[in-house]
């Protein structure tokens, strides 16, 4: 019940403000005179949005990585993606630390949740590492189990914010390649997508760690 309701609120919101943003966001123009003049506030909000995906996941993380990517360079685009979901796992880890499972349960999806936990319990750091890499698993929710396992939270924190680095590199490459329609930046991205891929195998192989577990429902 809390959770439909946080969800209908921000859905309302959105609703709301999307007539005003809808005409920013597509006049290429208007938003590269803001960002003339603005460019600090605007790395700022991007921070903060990223920020604020991880804990609450109202937008799509790679999305965000786009749009850095396009409007900030390969460069700084990843430099402001990656200081945001710092921010947010960090945020994510130290909240479910302090608040405890009886009341997040509340807010996130129970058996998803409980399934990271257990691969965590069995599994470690490895667990956080794989899942950072992979692409299409839940790593933000994953942020949310580490706090509540009994894991120690600054290494943990230290493992997933550079795991998550490569996944960002992806999407800002190809933002820059939406702006800059260069094949080099897909490349990089594509390139970058196959190492992580290959990086998450072989750590989960040497921990006789199976990544499927993560994608399985009945996982336990």
């Amino acid at each position: 019940m809390i959770r439909a309701a946080v969800l209908l609120t921000l859905l309302g919101a959105g609703l709301l403000a999307f007539p005003y943003l809808w005409p920013f966001l597509t006049e290429r123009e208007r938003i590269e005179s803001w960002l003339a003049t603005h460019r600090a506030a605007g790395a700022i909000a991007l921070v903060v949005l990223n920020a604020i995906q991880v804990v609450i996941a109202p937008l799509p993380g790679a999305l965000l990585g786009w749009i850095s990517g396009y409007w900030f360079g390969p460069w700084w685009g990843s430099l402001l993606t990656w200081l945001g979901v710092s921010l947010g796992n960090g945020v994510a880890m130290v909240l479910a630390r302090v608040l405890g499972r009886p009341l997040l349960i509340a807010f996130l999806p129970r058996e998803r949740l409980a399934r990271m936990e257990r691969l965590i319990q069995r599994y470690g750091l490895t667990v956080v590492i794989v899942v950072f890499l992979l692409p299409f698993t839940p790593d933000d929710l994953l942020a949310w189990a580490i706090g509540l396992s009994p894991l120690p939270l600054i290494p943990a924190f230290a493992v997933s914010t550079l795991a998550r680095l490569i996944h960002v590199w992806i999407a800002n490459a190809i933002g820059a390649y939406l702006r800059s329609g260069e094949l080099f930046w897909l490349a990089v991205a594509a390139l970058l997508s196959v190492g992580a891929l290959l990086l998450a195998w072989r750590i989960a192989w040497m921990a006789r760690f199976s990544p499927l577990e993560i994608y399985r429902e009945d996982a336990s």
